[in-house]
């Protein structure tokens, strides 16, 4: 599914952990602005990869690892993702996917993690002050 107005993606689809979710796509952008280009070039190029890129997130495990003081064995049983948001950026191809932490009886905490993408690659993990 993709809820498409105009040439702005507002949801899709998306393989992330090997199940299926429908998010919502937010832009970097100013009040009235287009999205550009580069934007929505990152967001195809991510969207080609998403699962991929989550697979080997030995990065992300240890970060909450460190924050929770615990072992982590499945992204997937750790986190849920909310959101996909797309930065601003003419020269690097920016992709933050937000995510809610679970707490040990499956509900969503107010703990919230960024991972970053820059160009098709992992790139950095931490809480939302990464990416805004």
């Amino acid at each position: 599914m993709v809820v498409n107005t105009g040439n702005i993606i507002k949801k899709l689809d998306v393989t992330l952990f090997g199940e299926k979710f429908t998010l919502p796509v937010k832009y970097d952008v100013f009040c009235g602005e287009m999205v550009l280009d580069s934007q929505k070039n990152a967001l195809e190029m991510f969207l080609g990869k998403a699962d991929e890129l989550l697979a080997d997130s030995d990065e992300v495990k240890k970060y909450i690892e460190n924050q929770k003081q615990t072992k982590v064995h499945d992204l997937f049983e750790e986190l849920v993702p909310e959101c996909i948001y797309v930065e601003r950026n003419d020269l690097d191809r920016y992709i933050d996917v937000f995510f809610s932490g679970i707490d040990e009886d499956g509900k969503r905490t107010k703990d919230s993690i960024a991972i970053e993408f820059k160009n098709e690659e992992f790139y950095r993990v931490g809480d939302r002050s990464v990416a805004i």
